[in-house]
């Protein structure tokens, strides 16, 4: 089967007359599918290389979003140590406040009983 496409071609001979021939550009279906066999192996291949590039790209994105939650990861534990050593300064604060508020009681009752005047503290 051809696909055939036609242009007219006029002369005129030396008996001056037009003389119009039909040239046509033959297609076989086996050029044609040659040709477009051809296209989409040159599209898959740029779609291949599209695809890996993307590969490439994901695996980096992956692997600097491990390296974040791995840093964020030591920062919180981090911060976890921070909290945990001011939890305890607290606790110890609140118990020698505690302690202060006792002895300042004693001293007071001291003062009373001896009569030795304490300093307003």
């Amino acid at each position: 089967m051809y696909l055939i496409k036609r242009e007219k071609l006029s002369i005129l001979g030396r008996d001056k007359k037009c003389y119009n021939f039909y040239m046509s550009n033959a297609v076989t279906l086996e050029s044609l599918d040659k040709k477009i066999d051809k296209a989409v192996d040159d599209l898959s291949a740029i779609i291949g290389s599209l695809a890996q590039s993307l590969h490439d790209e994901l695996v980096v994105v992956k692997d600097d979003n491990k390296q974040t939650r791995q840093s964020i990861d030591r920062l919180t534990n981090t911060i976890d140590g921070f909290i945990g050593r001011i939890d305890r300064y607290e606790s110890e604060q609140l118990a020698r406040d505690s302690q202060f508020n006792r002895l300042l009681e004693w001293a007071r009752k001291v003062s009373d009983k001896t009569g030795i005047p304490l300093e307003d503290l």
